[in-house]
């Protein structure tokens, strides 16, 4: 596998989405807005869906796993529901490949992740992206209810890592909304950065393609990000450059005033970096002025 470079710009690649909410938000309909969808339907509740698309009813794992060669004609494959997936066919295969596994959780655990992952791999390999739908399960902490995916502490856990974005589809102020921030009160995932977003009502023409937008918009962000990214890598390296041939007190100036256009993440340790290769050529930072003054000449403005 080739090694991809800090300034590479990453390519579009499928990216995976879980939806959770409580019953009646309409989790499944606004998944099947997607591109090209095929539902994998585990919760026997396809027929709930506003609008009908290409549906696989699955009793059992390898019902999916048989299928994997079908897969391939869709751009979007939508699980609904991600808990029976996990939790109960991938547990129940796991345990008939290995009937010891039944007594070992962690074991079992184990196999299931490892065919879950290969399970996403192989649907991103062909290319298509991924929407998991979640149930909502409600905790209390003291006065607080917290809403998260329904999945087992493992299950949700693997699901949230390899997640792009996960989204609480609630009721505010009367309208259907996607909330991908997390907050203190509910699960969430927001790689993109995307807002509040108002899901139309199904009789809008905007509502057939929402999912397919929310994808599109990801993908572009992420893509932006790593653009973005290597605007930085390229500026940090020619500030690097400059920073071996400073001089002068203007030099050090004009060099500590560019660095300020660097993403935050840099700015802090490329000070740290300034600081300690300036010191090494004479100089030294004054913290009211917020510049380096070389040693020597203030010591002839001391005399």
């Amino acid at each position: 596998m080739p090694i991809i470079r800090k300034n590479d710009v990453a390519p579009e690649r499928p990216i995976i989405i879980v939806l959770y909410g409580t019953p009646g938000t309409g989790k499944t309909s606004v998944a099947t807005t997607a591109d090209n969808p095929l539902l994998i339907d585990t919760d026997r509740g396809y027929d709930r869906a506003v609008q009908r698309i290409d549906t696989l009813e699955a009793s059992k794992w390898q019902d999916i796993a048989s299928e994997y060669a079908t897969f391939k004609g869709y751009k979007t494959i939508i699980v609904d529901t991600a808990k029976a997936l996990l939790d109960d066919y991938l547990s129940v295969f796991a345990v008939e490949q290995n009937y010891k596994l039944a007594s070992n959780s962690l074991k079992r655990f184990g196999k299931m992740a490892d065919d879950f992952k290969m399970f996403v791999n192989t649907l991103r390999s062909n290319g298509s992206d991924l929407i998991f739908i979640c149930h909502d399960k409600e905790t209390a902490d003291g006065d607080i209810i917290k809403h998260a995916p329904d999945c087992t502490g493992q299950s949700k856990d693997l699901l949230i890592r390899i997640a792009d974005q996960v989204g609480y589809i609630c009721k505010e102020n009367g309208k259907r909304t996607i909330r991908f921030e997390p907050m203190d009160n509910f699960v969430g995932k927001n790689v993109a950065g995307l807002g509040s977003l108002v899901i139309p009502d199904n009789t809008d023409p905007d509502f057939s393609t929402f999912m397919a937008g929310i994808i599109k918009n990801v993908k572009l962000s992420i893509q932006n990000r790593s653009e973005a990214q290597r605007k930085a890598n390229d500026t940090l390296k020619n500030l690097r450059e400059q920073l071996t041939n400073v001089a002068t007190e203007e030099e050090a100036a004009a060099l500590l005033d560019v660095s300020q256009s660097l993403p935050q993440i840099f700015k802090k340790p490329f000070f740290e970096e300034i600081k300690k290769v300036l010191s090494d050529k004479g100089f030294v930072y004054d913290g009211k002025t917020k510049r380096f003054h070389l040693k020597e000449e203030k010591n002839d403005t001391a005399a």
